[in-house]
């Protein structure tokens, strides 16, 4: 049964229907209490009744059932961050499990809390080959669910070692026995949540996709569900700003900043909310979001040094990706890191430290194998080219680069690359060609609203002659054009010149006419190219 062929799961109704029978419930429905209350965002509640649950299945004799509670209480604990109380009741597993050892059924829950504890202390090396083996006992003893977790933190080990292929054909093991209807509620969501992160942080773009649509369908599939909507929706908005759906990833990402009370999750929330802003040149709400990313301990570059670079203030910008590049990080972040590097270096220009970031980026493209690496190293040289003059080789680079951004269905980026098209056609002596790459980069990046990239691609298109038409505008129409640049309505800018909306508009098409430009926002990059209006 594929996933979104799946029933929906009322849990608010189970919720409330265990609630009216609470008294009356034995040790399994004490148990799917339990569940249905964690379901449900009651983690008071599903602590208390996994707790009874436990006891009467120790009273029944199930040692088995028991211990799969106690398992469940210690991990959700753990993943709200209640060390202490998780800690407690790990240490109570570890004693029950010692009276029934030998039995793969028992023997699989301190094996795989053992490999998890490697791993989240930081021994990924020791947790590889212990989560195979907590495999290999929950295979045994025909346990789907903690096969599943097992299989998923062999998988999050494997990546995070660089065995990459191994760690995603665990993940796709897992993906299909959850689509196909294997894996239980309980364990489907954590490890939805915790494959499509690692993918993210490879970079694994192609099945981030994939995987980030069915995890939506499951979410949608839980009525009342609250442990996983944060990251589903934060993972949706990921994927929606690559494919270039910024409005709708806007409208996800403030809707976890506004609901979302856990602290990775806010703080990753915030940092996507500003890289939004960033991009369409909002600069104080890109500003804000950063902040506070930071102070929920998220490192926020290279998305500030990115602000940085559109004000202008190339050394803070370097600066700032210098200190992030020194510190460890997943490879899609070292490789936008390492893409963003290149740029600033270039704008600076500093061919050296640019061509030193492109080498190593091109290292971590290699080592991941993930396409959206790839197309970034492929982007960064090409650039790399161009400043070089090195044309013949930027054009075959760029080119390469733009097929990829097209396979990954990315078209700010796919934009980004024509505009480093049209500088090297340009430099081929193809004018016509290079403007050609100038428009159709523009149509999109005006689409999108990507005003400080329009600034630059007006700069970049001008760059061969005198800029076009910016003397043919009257004091007026300048006056207009920098309250345009500021985001104003036409009834605002008519309020503060004391104009009617009717000249106001006039005014504005006078100035779409004469700056050869189709729309407001492409206008506004104009502006901010060519010094008529402040930076935002």
């Amino acid at each position: 049964m594929a996933i979104r062929d799946a029933p929906v799961v009322d849990w608010s109704g189970r919720f409330e229907q265990f609630v009216s029978d609470e008294a009356s419930l034995d040790a399994g429905e004490l148990d799917e209490f339990g569940q249905a209350a964690w379901f449900v965002g009651r983690d008071d509640v599903s602590e208390r009744a996994w707790e009874r649950a436990q006891l009467r299945y120790l009273d029944d004799g199930d040692l088995v059932a028991a211990a799969r509670c106690i398992f469940w209480l210690g991990f959700t604990l753990g993943e709200h961050g209640e060390m202490i109380k998780a800690n407690t009741w790990t240490a109570r597993l570890f004693e029950l499990c010692a009276r029934g050892a030998g039995d793969p059924r028992v023997d699989v829950f301190p094996a795989l809390l053992r490999a998890h504890g490697a791993f989240t202390s930081g021994d990924v090396a020791a947790s590889e080959p212990m989560y195979a083996a907590a495999a290999a006992l929950a295979e045994a003893a025909g346990d789907v669910d903690l096969d599943t977790l097992a299989t998923m933190g062999h998988g999050r080990a494997l990546v995070t070692l660089g065995r990459f292929t191994e760690g995603v054909a665990a993940f796709d093991r897992i993906m299909l026995r959850i689509s196909t209807g294997q894996v239980s509620d309980r364990a489907a969501g954590p490890a939805y949540c915790a494959v499509i992160a690692s993918l993210l942080a490879r970079g694994d773009l192609e099945r981030a996709r994939v995987w980030t649509r069915d995890l939506g369908e499951w979410c949608d599939a839980q009525r009342g569900l609250e442990p996983f909507r944060g990251e589903c929706t934060l993972h949706r908005a990921t994927v929606m700003q690559i494919g270039g759906e910024w409005d709708a990833a806007v409208q996800a990402a403030d809707h976890v900043c506004a609901t979302d009370t856990r602290t990775d999750t806010l703080a990753n929330a915030w940092y996507r909310l500003a890289e939004l802003h960033r991009v369409a040149g909002r600069a104080a709400a890109a500003r804000d979001g950063f902040r506070r990313a930071s102070q929920l301990g998220r490192d926020v570059q290279p998305g500030l040094a990115l602000l940085h670079r559109d004000a202008g203030e190339l050394d803070t910008a370097w600066a700032g990706l210098e200190r992030a590049r020194a510190t460890g990080s997943p490879p899609a972040t070292q490789a936008e890191l390492l893409a963003a590097a290149v740029q600033v270096g270039l704008d600076r220009h500093r061919i050296a430290d640019a061509e030193a970031a492109c080498t190593e980026l091109d290292g971590c493209a290699d080592a991941s194998g993930a396409l959206y690496l790839q197309a970034l190293a492929a982007r960064a040289a090409g650039e790399l080219a161009v400043a070089q003059r090195r044309t013949a080789d930027a054009l075959e680079l760029l080119r390469s680069a733009w097929v990829l951004w097209r396979r990954l269905d990315a078209p700010y980026d796919a934009a980004l690359t024509r505009v480093a098209i049209g500088c090297a056609a340009r430099q081929a002596g193809d004018e016509e060609g290079a403007q050609l790459e100038f428009d159709a980069a523009r149509t999109v990046l005006d689409g999108l609203g990507a005003v400080p990239d329009l600034a630059r691609l007006e700069r970049a298109a001008a760059a061969s002659g005198p800029a076009p038409a910016v003397a043919g505008l009257s004091r007026r129409e300048r006056e207009v054009l920098e309250l345009v640049a500021r985001g104003w309505s036409n009834r605002r800018i008519a309020e503060h010149l004391f104009l009617s909306e009717r000249t106001v508009a006039r005014h504005v098409g006078s100035i779409l006419a004469k700056l050869d430009v189709p729309s407001r926002s492409a206008a506004t990059a104009y502006a901010y190219a060519h010094g008529l209006a402040q930076t935002p």
